[in-house]
């Protein structure tokens, strides 16, 4: 294992606070990895020179092990390339096929389970939260819009100190929503529903038990037949084991001693509909330019998913979330951290363009790959991630 310097290691909320702007450390990256040549190359040879030069820069100054990139622009061509190593232990090199744990990105796919229940009229986005589950403060007042856009104020879970002690030391270990909702509220509300916006995991584990009380099925099961099956996602799952599929890569985090540690498996039942799924690059690349456009929502429902509020701490970037969907810079879609694994995922809608992040190294909530995706747009959109307007 590599040696590093102990880093922080905090709950697997989404990276928000400085996601584009955030201070990186330099580190040595190991030696038994390479690059694999990119995946029908079409920007020109100097400029994949530079998009390569970015994330080999970005693997050394984060020790990230293995980083997997896609982007894709109609207007300038197409870059897919996969760098390092899939697994630091056999210095196998990372794939561009390799899955990896999605973390925060699962929680687009809840939304548009969401939105789609809404559209058939089985809730609404006006629903107050007591409808479905009691015994939450303010329950008659916060709102299925208000869990969606993370203006609920419900505490989030995994900020919990002793959850986060015992996750980082059992990543195997089991909890229910339920019992995630009650380390909840042993804490009091951050805010009065709709008057402030903070992230909370909490928010996605209610909407999931929502989800499953609405259609009498797993959210697994929903999950499939509304949207993996109908987008043809053959890489993506909702896994209710620690079990990773076939041709995934493993993931690491910094442990307390300073050392890249293999936190490949992970029980699903803690980040469940906040993070629970599983992806690969080319799977990403097709469901977030889908929940960027809309495609499977109606036209009334996707202006209510685009509604959006000020994310505070990201006016650089003109941060901005809608229901279960966030704008940096113009493009939508998500991140995810979680132990083990980092990802990105934001779709341009008036270049038709999309780009995508992975990586095999995380905190619950750190924000590699949303490094690497600032240096890209600098590099591909001058301007746009310090100077949204230009």
């Amino acid at each position: 294992m590599r040696k590093k310097t102990a880093g922080p290691n905090n709950p697997m909320r989404m990276p928000l606070a400085g996601i584009i702007l955030s201070l990186v450390l330099v580190f040595t990256l190991s030696s038994c990895g390479g690059e694999s040549e990119p995946v029908a190359p079409s920007f020109s040879a100097d400029l994949q020179q530079q998009l390569r030069q970015i994330v080999e820069d970005s693997m050394v100054e984060q020790d990230i092990p293995g980083v997997i990139v896609g982007i894709w622009i109609p207007a300038q061509g197409e870059w897919v390339a996969a760098f390092g190593e899939a697994d630091i232990e056999t210095c196998r090199a990372m794939t561009t096929a390799d899955r990896m744990r999605i973390a925060s990105n699962t929680k687009t796919f809840v939304a548009t389970l969401v939105l789609q229940l809404a559209d058939e009229g089985r809730l609404s986005l006006h629903d107050p939260l007591e409808k479905y589950i009691q015994g939450v403060p303010y329950g008659n007042e916060i709102t299925l819009r208000n869990l969606l856009n993370m203006t609920s104020g419900i505490f989030s879970f995994s900020e919990d100190e002793d959850f986060l002690a015992a996750f980082t030391s059992d990543p195997l270990m089991e909890l229910t929503p339920e019992e995630e909702l009650e380390i909840a509220l042993n804490h009091p509300p951050n805010f009065a529903p709709g008057e402030d916006w903070e992230y909370s995991d909490t928010n996605y584990e209610i909407l999931g038990m929502i989800v499953e009380q609405v259609t009498g099925n797993a959210i697994e099961d929903g999950m499939r037949e509304r949207i993996i099956e109908p987008l043809g996602l053959t890489s993506t799952s909702f896994p209710t084991t620690p079990d990773m599929p076939p041709g995934h890569a493993r993931g690491y985090m910094l442990s307390a001693d300073g050392e890249l540690e293999d936190y490949t498996m992970s029980s699903p039942s803690v980040p469940w509909a906040g993070g629970a799924m599983i992806s690969d690059l080319e799977d990403l690349r097709v469901w977030v330019k889908a929940l960027a456009t809309g495609e499977l929502l109606s036209d009334e429902m996707h202006g209510e998913q685009l509604d959006w509020v000020e994310m505070p701490g990201q006016e650089k970037v003109d941060g901005k979330y809608g229901l279960g969907i966030m704008s940096l810079a113009g493009f939508q879609g998500h991140n995810g951290a979680i132990q083990g694994y980092n990802s990105i995922m934001l779709y341009l809608p008036e270049a038709d363009a999309t780009i995508v992040v992975m990586g095999n190294k995380s905190t619950n909530f750190s924000n590699e790959t949303a490094l690497i995706f600032s240096q890209l747009v600098d590099l591909l959109f001058p301007g746009r991630s310090s100077n949204p307007s230009s």
